[in-house]
């Protein structure tokens, strides 16, 4: 089980609160403090802070229960449709306690702290979850807010399902790649300047899914999400760059990419491979984690199928 954070009262949050929050704390006296279980009649009401957590609590039913989200939380559509209290790192005291909640589910970075400790010392039941970034982690992370939400079953069929997929996903890919003996390698990029380009590197969703391909993340030497500056790029030659979906927005974006500074000279810039792929499953522990492989492994085979056509066009011009 992963580490869970169940915020506790302080002294300096309860001065905090306002005259308005305090008549809250009083509507909200009988909000949820444990998981819940079979004798408790009425259903929570649930606000989730992350895209990754929003989406697991949908994934096992009990989308009926949320009640507002943060602003990166838009898949399924359903959670698309709801109240948008932020982004899940700056959330509002004021705009959490308006929606009435008695839970709060959160990812790791949920914040600030104070205004956490503020809507727990309001009666709400408030969790986040520390979250290894891979594999291990999602399946750890579905069967914790499984056991939150009383639907332990669901988390363990949801986690079936995810393992299943994923299996598809690397036996494609390794049934593909079976003919070429070189590993691909790979960076995932988050942002670009005139130092270099922020890309990921360990403990990040990209370097889990290139880890379960047999991917090598060029990235991997930095730890978490920071810059890596061109001569080091150029040095270890990608093959193929993924970039967050963000950045690649309008027609000029990917040719910018290609032709940075960083990229230009190397295998990827050369030939542009640079394909964008959707934060929520990029960058988060989605349980969509098949879908991201496949497109990553989609992205790598067409490096493999320059690559193949440029050494069979080699043999030929050699004989």
């Amino acid at each position: 089980m992963m580490p869970q954070h169940t915020l506790s009262f302080s002294s300096i949050a309860a001065k905090a609160i306002s005259t308005v929050m305090v008549g809250w704390c009083l509507f909200a006296v009988g909000a949820f403090s444990a998981p819940l279980n079979e004798t408790q009649t009425a259903p929570p009401r649930i606000i989730t802070a992350g895209g990754s957590i929003t989406e697991i609590v949908f994934a096992l039913g009990r989308g009926d229960w949320v009640i507002a989200t943060d602003s990166t939380s838009m898949f399924p559509q359903e959670a698309a449709s709801l109240t948008k209290l932020g982004y899940f790192r700056q959330l509002s005291t004021e705009g959490v306690l308006a929606q009435q909640p008695t839970m709060l589910l959160g990812a790791e970075a949920t914040g600030p702290s104070v205004a956490l400790e503020q809507i727990a010392h309001a009666g709400v039941d408030v969790t986040t979850f520390d979250v290894d970034k891979n594999l291990s982690g999602l399946k750890a992370l579905v069967i914790d807010i499984g056991k939150k939400l009383a639907s332990s079953e669901q988390a363990i069929e949801l986690i079936h399902h995810i393992e299943k997929k994923v299996e598809q996903q690397k036996a494609r890919y390794a049934d593909k790649t079976s003919a070429f003996n070189t590993q691909i390698k790979a960076l995932f990029v988050v942002a670009n300047n005139d130092r270099g380009i922020t890309v990921a590197g360990k403990d990040t969703v990209p370097q889990a899914l290139f880890d379960t391909l047999g991917i090598v993340n060029i990235g991997s030497a930095v730890e978490g999400y920071k810059v890596m500056d061109a001569e080091s790029v150029l040095m270890q030659n990608p093959d193929v760059v993924i970039a967050a979906g963000h950045m690649l927005r309008g027609k000029s974006a990917k040719e910018a990419l290609c032709t940075h500074h960083a990229l230009a000279a190397t295998f990827a810039g050369k030939h542009c491979l640079v394909e964008a792929m959707d934060s929520s499953i990029s960058l988060g522990l989605s349980p969509r984690f098949h879908v991201a492989l496949q497109y990553v492994a989609e992205y790598a085979e067409k490096a493999i199928e320059i690559k193949q056509t440029q050494k069979a066009a080699y043999s030929g011009t050699s004989q």
